[in-house]
């Protein structure tokens, strides 16, 4: 994603991330505070994406995450237990739902081929640079990495399909 693209996604998105802010805190601070985050998380990975990827559920989601997140720290830092007044959400609920988008997220994995799933892995699990699985697999720099971003927008389509984003 470049930064003009970064720009226009962040200038179209802004009402509806307000929307999702003041929807869980009921105050337009808070909800600004949780758009300066989903845009700063956005611009911190916005050379890992491509313009189409972020899309409108991807943002609504991390915008959600970032609630959450949010919402447990002000509870740490006040030193409330985090199950104690819970109206919005619960952290079983929380749980469970991560646990699901692992699920997909594995099960999308293992649907790709050897090869991609393994060089995937190497990338993301293994945090192994090009160059460092170019020397271990012995596979060009250009095609390892021709290899992941393929594997990657099949996952991308597949989680797209499973309603993860």
């Amino acid at each position: 994603m470049t930064t003009q693209d970064y720009e226009q996604t962040a200038t179209a998105m802004r009402p509806r991330l307000m929307e999702v802010g003041r929807a869980f805190w009921g105050d337009d601070t808070r909800a600004d505070d949780v758009v300066q985050e989903t845009l700063m998380r956005l611009w911190l990975m916005r050379d890992r994406l491509k313009a189409e990827e972020a899309t409108e559920a991807l943002l609504v989601r991390m915008a959600k995450n970032v609630c959450v997140s949010l919402w447990r720290y002000e509870r740490i830092r006040q030193g409330a237990p985090l199950h104690e007044g819970m109206a919005i959400v619960d952290d079983e609920t929380v749980q469970m739902e991560t646990e699901d988008n692992l699920r997909m997220l594995r099960k999308a994995i293992d649907m790709l081929p050897r090869n991609e799933r393994r060089l995937f892995r190497m990338r993301h699990e293994m945090d192994m640079d090009v160059g460092q699985i170019a020397a271990t697999t012995g596979i060009l720099p250009r095609s390892v990495s021709a290899i992941v971003s393929s594997a990657r927008r099949k996952i991308i389509d597949k989680l797209k399909k499973g309603g993860i984003l």
